[in-house]
């Protein structure tokens, strides 16, 4: 049975307690505690099973977040996906959806500890229009950029509701960036890392993404990332990471 967050279930409870120690269930608990339920873009659902809930679902938009565990009804999920009239769904790639779409695949990394520092440079917060400017400039086959409107509403949003935070390398102006795309009580998941491209080759990537991970594991949170396909392994594992698993977007 999958039951929605309304006036008469805020599934609160539920939602805290799957997305305990998990990438998925950190970003539809961000996405939880920073839009009411109430609101006509987002939804949450619950799937139980005799009583035990067992699964997440978010809808932000046209965009689901699937939190799947070993319990998890597959058939049930799948088929509400299938009429849910989603753009794309995000999911744990040890869970095989068949909702009629196709899937690209890539690692999760994780990092639990503290890494040593190399550079001294300036750090600072960026505004999420600063952010927007240095990650439009990346764009390539595995970065695809947001609209305007959109990042913006939302990144501001959560900035607000204190449920991503935002910092860039300062080069005679912001030259790098790196945000969390969401954090709970004990997880975080990584994203927009970006440099512009004058800027690239002069460790400002590595070292933000030291920076911010140095905070959020000094603040009992364990670090997430998505990867892309088949790109900047090494990257990733000297900088503490290690493969926690896969990641499915159907689109």
């Amino acid at each position: 049975m999958i039951l929605i967050a309304d006036s008469d279930r805020n599934l609160r409870d539920e939602i805290n307690l799957l997305s305990r120690d998990n990438p998925f269930g950190c970003r539809i608990t961000a996405l939880y505690c920073t839009y009411d339920y109430s609101l006509p873009f987002v939804d949450f659902w619950v799937q139980f099973i005799g009583g035990e809930p067992v699964s997440l679902v978010s809808r932000l938009e046209t965009v689901f977040i699937l939190r799947l565990t070993e319990k998890s009804d597959m058939d049930e999920i799948s088929a509400f996906m299938r009429v849910s009239g989603e753009d794309s769904v995000i999911c744990d790639g040890a869970y095989v959806l068949d909702c009629g779409m196709k899937a690209e695949t890539g690692p999760i990394l994780v990092c639990s500890s503290h890494q040593s520092m190399d550079g001294d440079y300036k750090t600072i917060v960026p505004t999420a229009k600063q952010v927007y400017s240095i990650i439009s400039q990346c764009q390539s086959e595995h970065f695809s950029v947001p609209p305007y409107e959109s990042f913006m509403l939302d990144v501001n949003h959560k900035l607000l509701k204190k449920t991503v935070r935002t910092y860039a390398v300062d080069a005679d102006g912001p030259a790098a960036c790196i945000m969390t795309l969401a954090e709970s009580a004990d997880c975080a998941v990584l994203g927009a890392l970006a440099t512009v491209p004058e800027h690239r080759r002069e460790g400002y990537g590595s070292y933000l993404i030291k920076y911010i991970n140095n905070i959020l594991v000094d603040e009992g949170k364990r670090v997430f990332l998505h990867r892309a396909p088949d790109s900047n392994i090494e990257f990733y594992n000297q900088l503490g990471f290690e493969l926690y698993g896969i990641w499915s977007e159907y689109r």
